[in-house]
């Protein structure tokens, strides 16, 4: 699975699994099921907003600003 896009997204994304673990599985999951494969989610502070979609042909996460 190769994540990429906004870095600062995706730092918040290692942040998460090393802090909320269950939480960062859940997205994952959410990210693979949900129609459209969209999830969004916000930075710890509650400050910054991020969008995770996840490209089932090619198992790709894509992480970007909103």
């Amino acid at each position: 699975m190769k994540l990429t896009g906004d870095e600062r997204g995706i730092e918040v994304l290692k942040a998460m699994h090393a802090n909320n673990n269950d939480y960062l599985k859940f997205l994952l999951q959410e990210a693979k099921t949900v129609f459209g494969n969209i999830v969004d989610f916000k930075s710890s502070d509650g400050k910054e907003s991020f969008r995770l979609h996840f490209d089932p042909a090619t198992g790709e996460l894509k992480v970007e600003k909103l």
